[in-house]
C-alpha cells in the first residue's frame, strides 16, 4: 500500500492570478456584438408583433410579454456593452486566463497540461470584421472548454502556437 499525502497550503503562499496583466479583445468585436443584438431585438420585436397581432390574450399579459423582454434586453445590453471592457485574456508560462461579465463575472484559467485540441476559428460575421475565435478543447468536454471571439489573426495564431508548443513540451 502506497502512502498518501495531501499536505495544506498556506493562503499566502498560492500565487495571485489577478497580478498579470490580461490583454483586451480587439475593440472591433463590439460591432459584432451590436449586430447579433439588434438581430435579436429585431426578431423579438417581431415576433411581439405578430402575437400581439395574431393571438387574442388579456391586455395584462401583452403588457407584461413586453416588460420581460425589455427586462431581458437590458441586462442582455448591460453584460455586453457595459462589460465589454472586462473581456481580457492572458497567458502564463503554465496556462492561459480569460475573463468576461459585467453583471456575472466569469474567470476561466485553463492549465496546457489538459489542452487536447486548439482551433482557430472564423464565422460569417467575424470575417466581415476581420476577427477570430480561438477554441480550447480540454478532456472530457464536447464542446470548446474555452472560446476567446473576437482576436486579430496575428494573436489568434501567436496564442496557438504558445499553446501547441507547450503541450510538444510536456
Amino acid at each position: 500500500m502506497s502512502d498518501f499525502s495531501n499536505l495544506s497550503v498556506k493562503l499566502e503562499n498560492i500565487p495571485d492570478f489577478k497580478s498579470i496583466e490580461l490583454t483586451p479583445i480587439h475593440p472591433k468585436f463590439r460591432r459584432i456584438l451590436s449586430i447579433r443584438y439588434s438581430i435579436a431585438l429585431i426578431l423579438s420585436a417581431l415576433v411581439l408583433s405578430t402575437l400581439i397581432y395574431y393571438v387574442s390574450l388579456p391586455l395584462w399579459s401583452y403588457s407584461l410579454m413586453i416588460f420581460v423582454t425589455l427586462t431581458i434586453f437590458v441586462l442582455i445590453y448591460l453584460e455586453f456593452f457595459e462589460g465589454f471592457p472586462n473581456r481580457k485574456f492572458g497567458i502564463r508560462e503554465l496556462d492561459i486566463i480569460y475573463q468576461i461579465g459585467f453583471l456575472v463575472k466569469k474567470e476561466t484559467i485553463v492549465p496546457f497540461n489538459r489542452i487536447q485540441h486548439i482551433e482557430v476559428t472564423q464565422s460569417l460575421l467575424l470575417r466581415k470584421f476581420n476577427l477570430y475565435s480561438l477554441l480550447i478543447y480540454t478532456a472530457g468536454e464536447s464542446s470548446g472548454d474555452l472560446k476567446i471571439a473576437g482576436l486579430d489573426h496575428h494573436t489568434a495564431q501567436k496564442i496557438k502556437s504558445k499553446v501547441l508548443q507547450e503541450i510538444e513540451d510536456e
